[in-house]
């Protein structure tokens, strides 16, 4: 898990650095395209990791509430 942190934490610096590309005044039409292109290329990467993450989350949440639904022993 913690490759895939870093991974995505990454992608969202990346998206940071692309965002303030894009807003340079010096931008061109052609570059401005592009730089939106791998913006939404990188977004779907980033919610793409944040949809494996919440599947993960939502199975040990489920086996968390099985484990204390079952009765306690005692010895």
């Amino acid at each position: 898990m913690a490759k895939t942190t870093t991974n995505f934490e990454n992608k969202l610096k990346e998206l940071e650095k692309i965002a303030l590309e894009m807003e340079e005044k010096n931008t061109t039409l052609e570059k401005g395209i592009e730089l939106f292109e791998k913006g939404v290329s990188v977004t779907r990467e980033c919610l793409t990791t944040l949809n494996q993450s919440k599947g993960k989350i939502t199975v040990i949440k489920k086996e968390l509430d099985q484990l204390m639904e079952e009765p306690y022993e005692t010895n």
